[in-house]
């Protein structure tokens, strides 16, 4: 038994006091005969959302303040901006704050929660707009209905799931390689199952990925860049690399994203831009066509139920045809464990270093450093963490 062994052991011990019940949670939204409208028509509200359809519970709106957004409809329900809300809205009404950012303000009372407030931009509008009672969808975490993840709600982390691997999961504190890892693996578990006010270490997001002493720079670095995003990482491997690479393959499945990431490839100097590979694709365990759930920005992710947008897949092992990478980079929004299986031939030939980010699916914590080991026994693990419990990066070496 190792020390995440006691750490489920105390949840076991305390778990009737740390629980909500989904009565509890109802009566909370009950008190606000207004209805109850969930700010941020992204990956966490879509989540959120039908966790609340779960107990019968449907927000009477969406609250957003991407004008690109507003007067549209997330999941058929209307979009309003801030300013909207009190005149659509009669009566008392809820405002859940559905972002993922760290406030770092944690209540367990839900009249304290409401004083207190949590991410201070979001919260300020809404006040001063008129909305007197918001607050953090991370407040309902305690009420452990957040399982059958189909949708990103890294808060809210599926209890039940962690609690049938609790043995994979302490098997994985094991294989971690420094201090810092397995403190920062610890305070998740802790965060997790326990006490949602633990600080896990946090380093500085400009760091992320190419963390020094666990990205090595080389001059025949072939880069596959996975959730490229608009060209932030290809950026910062440019910077490292001083331009000395080999190859840069950027793989975006958001067709706006991709057209930023496209412009600003364009943009480089001939040298290196005829070293880039583009594809306006999913990255996935199979070639194909998957449903993707698009945001206009970061945060698309794959859905077959709700997913709009048509987007093509593709393998990491199919996009190289067998040349090298040394290094892939993944967050894609809770498609890693697929695009890992679509890369395992290139890893048990190359042994590229990795970063993955492990925190969009619960078990994404465990599963991944296990598949990353099941590949090549040899890599050494470490673990980052870049917004407490809700943002960490998985490095394999």
């Amino acid at each position: 038994m190792n020390e995440i062994n006691h750490i489920f052991n105390e949840f076991r011990n305390r778990r009737n006091s740390l629980e909500m019940s989904r009565n509890e949670m109802k009566e909370y939204l009950n008190r606000f005969p207004g209805n109850t409208l969930l700010y941020g028509a992204g990956s966490s509200g879509v989540a959120f959302l039908y966790d609340l359809k779960k107990i019968g519970v449907t927000p009477q709106f969406f609250v957003d303040s991407d004008e690109r957004k507003i007067g549209k409809k997330c999941e058929g329900i209307e979009i309003l901006s801030p300013e909207e809300t009190v005149a659509r809205v009669t009566g008392d009404f809820l405002v859940i704050v559905c972002i993922n950012t760290d406030g770092k303000r944690y209540c367990k009372s839900f009249d304290d929660a409401l004083r207190v407030g949590g991410h201070h931009g979001v919260y300020d509008r809404l006040h001063s707009v008129g909305c007197k009672n918001v607050i953090d969808y991370t407040f309902f975490r305690r009420c452990f209905t957040f399982t059958d993840e189909h949708y990103n709600a890294p808060s809210c982390s599926d209890v039940e799931l962690m609690l049938l691997h609790e043995e994979e999961i302490a098997h994985v504190y094991e294989y971690l390689d420094d201090e810092l890892s397995r403190e920062t693996f610890r305070k998740i578990i802790e965060f997790r199952l326990l006490d949602d006010s633990i600080e896990v270490p946090t380093l500085p997001q400009s760091t992320q990925y190419f963390e020094e002493g666990l990205y090595h720079p080389r001059n025949d670095a072939a880069f596959i860049d996975c959730g490229a995003y608009n060209g932030i990482s290809a950026k910062t491997f440019f910077e490292i690399q001083n331009d000395q690479f080999e190859a840069y393959y950027g793989v975006e499945p958001d067709a706006d994203n991709y057209n930023k990431l496209k412009e600003y490839i364009g943009n480089l100097e001939k040298p290196a831009r005829d070293k880039c590979n583009l594809a306006n694709k999913a990255v996935w365990e199979r070639s194909g066509e998957l449903n993707l759930y698009t945001l206009d920005g970061p945060g698309s992710f794959i859905a077959d139920d709700i997913g709009k947008s048509k987007v093509s897949s593709t393998t990491i092992d199919e996009l190289l045809h067998g040349k090298k990478a040394t290094f892939i980079k993944m967050n894609i929004e809770g498609s890693e464990k697929q695009a890992l299986r679509g890369a395992e031939n290139t890893i048990r030939i190359y042994k590229p270093e990795l970063a993955i980010a492990g925190y969009h699916r619960t078990d994404d914590l465990w599963r991944i450093p296990m598949m990353i080991k099941k590949f090549r026994d040899d890599y050494i693990l470490n673990l980052r963490s870049y917004m407490n419990h809700m943002s960490f990066v998985y490095y394999a070496r």
